[in-house]
């Protein structure tokens, strides 16, 4: 017995994906609806939220921790009509309405909690209480995180060379040493000649 299935409305190919199209057509859809600002997530019967709280626990400090699927990165994800996205972002959009333009979603509880060392492993990436999530840009996330702040106070290179302004190169937002830098440059010249 052969499943049928129901041609893309665009293409007329039998791989339905969603809205009535191809993966190929509907993603090309998307971006155009995106740019037009008409774009909504179509939610049946809040399927995509009931989804994030039946994959909740409460945890300390007020957060709602995702038990669902987690990344490499720590954040917790499900999948909203076909696409990934990370939880705390699908709720926030969910309960309260699209991210600004330009802006991230920042957890406040990690701010607050002293003791978390952040990076992969802290809790916090998998809250989607969304009373701790602020939307702020990406500039203000980095500098309230705790590699920023470390980093930050540092006044040396790891191998001692002073971060001042004759040995210190910036770009990107980060500190680079030039004694380093010309180091690694001397090496690779050695190397090439030999």
């Amino acid at each position: 017995m052969t499943v049928r299935q129901n041609p893309c409305i665009e293409c007329g190919t039998p791989r339905f994906y969603a809205r009535g199209r191809c993966q190929t057509c509907y993603g090309r859809w998307r971006r155009q609806q995106k740019r037009a600002g008409s774009f909504s997530l179509l939610i049946v019967h809040g399927a995509p939220l009931r989804k994030l709280t039946e994959r909740a626990e409460p945890g300390s400090d007020g957060c709602v921790l995702y038990t669902g699927y987690i990344t490499d990165g720590g954040y917790g994800q499900i999948s909203v009509n076909g696409s990934q996205k990370l939880a705390h972002r699908a709720i926030y959009e969910l309960t309260v309405g699209p991210i600004p333009e330009g802006m991230e979603l920042d957890h406040i509880c990690h701010n607050r909690d002293s003791s978390c060392v952040g990076g992969t492993s802290c809790r916090h990436r998998r809250c989607i209480n969304v009373d701790h999530l602020e939307p702020v840009t990406g500039a203000e996330n980095t500098r309230r995180g705790r590699t920023w702040a470390i980093n930050g106070t540092k006044t040396h290179c790891p191998q001692g060379h002073p971060y001042d302004d004759e040995n210190t190169h910036r770009y990107g937002g980060r500190r680079y040493c030039r004694a380093c830098n010309r180091e690694v440059g001397r090496r690779s010249k050695q190397e090439r000649a030999a």
